[in-house]
């Protein structure tokens, strides 16, 4: 089986050049492929501090299957695979796979304390008549693309920057929750999203949004923040208003696809400031998405295929 290693935290677009090697590498051989990556992430166990992640393991799945990756294998990574010296951590995957080729970036390390590179990986590999390769990184414009570069941008709140970096838009999955209520007393009632602990966001604003509810593409008004309009202290809130939506939508998971920022938060003296604003945003992220739902629909088709059968 030929391999494509790393923690892919996002599987952006340099990761997808390692995965079509490992396709093609597999094709020309008659061999089956995989991606093996780590759970937890290896930076969780071994930085001590929080992690922040841009996509959770189920999210990780799901991009995988949307991706066409046949095999996701994820091995548990602790202090004691950590620790492993490179070769024994070769010996350690040739005695939990079925293993004849190997896929890298050329930025690959492996082993305690990250010892093992790509030329120690090479040579092993060819000790053990395994077929290897190493891919150059990917550039987007003068910078590489990787997942720190993905969660600067998310947390930036430049969203469309990130899709350009992953493929795809960046999502956030997360249960209905029950809010406060006071969308709906504004005449725009939100569904109010528990998000996972760790799980990066987009910094505080209204951002244009797919869903996917009952097999039909919704446009979403995104709201991430603190809602500072209204007194009382609260956590971040992560909600979207679903124009012309009607239903009860509480204890469902929902998918939210964030494809550009419409404003940073703001705050209003008047509550009937505060509506025509979003009166402006709702229309804004309306007509956004019909303009971005034409361009993205065969990605949209297929997402709106994986998330039937996950649901």
């Amino acid at each position: 089986m030929i391999l494509t290693l790393g923690a892919f935290d996002g599987f952006h677009r340099g990761h997808q050049k390692l995965l079509d090697r490992a396709r093609l590498l597999a094709q020309g051989v008659g061999e089956k492929w995989a991606v093996v990556t780590f759970s937890p992430h290896p930076q969780a166990v071994l930085s001590g501090a929080p992690h922040f992640f841009l996509f959770t393991e189920d999210e990780r799945d799901l991009i995988a299957r949307f991706l066409g990756v046949p095999n996701l294998v994820k091995i548990d990574f602790s202090r004691w695979l950590a620790e492993l010296a490179p070769e024994d951590f070769m010996n350690y995957l040739a005695q939990k796979l079925d293993v004849s080729g190997i896929v890298v970036g050329d930025d690959f390390r492996y082993g305690q304390a990250r010892s093992g590179d790509v030329e120690q990986l090479v040579d092993s590999c060819r000790r053990r008549h395994w077929r290897v390769a190493v891919l150059p990184q990917l550039y987007h414009g003068d910078q590489i693309v990787s997942s720190t570069l993905v969660r600067q941008k998310v947390s930036g709140g430049d969203v469309a920057g990130a899709s350009e970096l992953l493929g795809y838009p960046f999502f956030v999955s997360g249960v209905v929750i029950p809010g406060d209520r006071r969308g709906r007393s504004l005449g725009f009632p939100t569904a109010n999203l528990s998000v996972p602990q760790g799980k990066i966001l987009p910094d505080r604003g209204v951002y244009v949004s797919g869903v996917l509810v009952d097999g039909i593409w919704w446009p979403g008004a995104l709201n991430v923040g603190y809602n500072p309009t209204f007194e009382g202290r609260r956590s971040i809130r992560f909600e979207v208003h679903l124009p012309g939506f009607e239903g009860d939508l509480y204890g469902r998971n929902l998918f939210v696809f964030i494809l550009a920022r419409i404003r940073e938060e703001m705050r209003f003296e008047r509550a009937e400031d505060l509506i025509a604003q979003m009166t402006q945003d709702v229309s804004t992220a309306s007509s956004t998405w019909r303009r971005n739902g034409k361009e993205m629909e065969g990605a949209f088709n297929r997402w709106h295929q994986i998330l039937m059968k996950h649901t």
